[in-house]
């Protein structure tokens, strides 16, 4: 599992030949998976509390391709590249 960035005391990942929707781990203190295009939870997982949803939603606002390529990469085996935190 590739940590592809981290930040607010959350570490993003992404598994190999994970499963779709497109989505990203978060891991640490907090663990539940989004949807990198819509933004919204994986069905039963459990909400971030709404500042550190806003974070990440900002971040993958930002970041939106590299995180698509990181995604594609691991489906195909590869490393995905370091993606820089919010702040």
């Amino acid at each position: 599992m590739p940590r592809i960035s981290r930040f607010g005391g959350m570490t993003i990942v992404l598994y190999y030949n994970d499963h779709d929707p497109p989505h990203i781990h978060i891991v640490g203190e907090y663990k539940t998976r989004i949807e990198i295009n819509t933004g919204e939870y994986l069905k039963g997982d459990n909400p971030l509390p709404r500042n550190k949803e806003k974070e990440v939603l900002r971040w993958l606002e930002l970041w939106h391709d590299d995180i698509m390529e990181g995604w594609n990469a691991c489906r195909e085996g590869y490393v995905p590249n370091k993606i820089p935190p919010l702040y």
